[in-house]
């Protein structure tokens, strides 16, 4: 089971998450050689930062919004953090920050985003609730 991939902008190297959960994410080269596994954990997104060599693997939706944030260039995590009930989540247009978002479409109750660095540290605390949130866009 194909739960993501994304290719990193070059278009020498993907990431895949594959697999039940919980999932594993490899990072391939473009012939499809594995170059390192991320581990097995429960996730299902990929999004990297537009002006770093950061990746960002996490699990939304039905998965409890853990996000692992790991450095591409020495294949080592750089920081984590949790967005409880988080459907998505984007980096901001200038890379220096993360917002996760939960909305009224997908969970009825506790509409709200959240703000992170670009390595995961919470910057709203507690996050920006509304009563009903439709639509989030950077």
């Amino acid at each position: 089971m194909l739960n993501d991939l994304a290719w990193i902008d070059s278009g020498e190297r993907f990431i895949v998450i594959a697999g039940n959960q919980p999932a594993v994410a490899t990072l391939y080269d473009k012939d499809c050689n594995a170059l390192f596994e991320f581990g097995k954990r429960y996730r299902n997104t990929i999004r990297f930062c537009p002006f770093s060599q950061l990746l960002l693997i996490g699990g939304f939706g039905n998965l409890k919004g853990e996000i692992d944030v790991w450095n591409l260039d020495s294949l080592e995590q750089v920081g984590k953090a949790r967005s409880d009930c988080a459907i998505d989540i984007e980096y901001a247009p200038d890379g220096k920050h993360l917002m996760t978002s939960v909305i009224f479409a997908r969970v009825k109750v506790d509409n709200q985003i959240s703000i992170f660095n670009g390595c995961g540290k919470r910057i709203t605390n507690p996050p920006k609730a509304f009563e009903v949130l439709n639509y989030v866009q950077w």
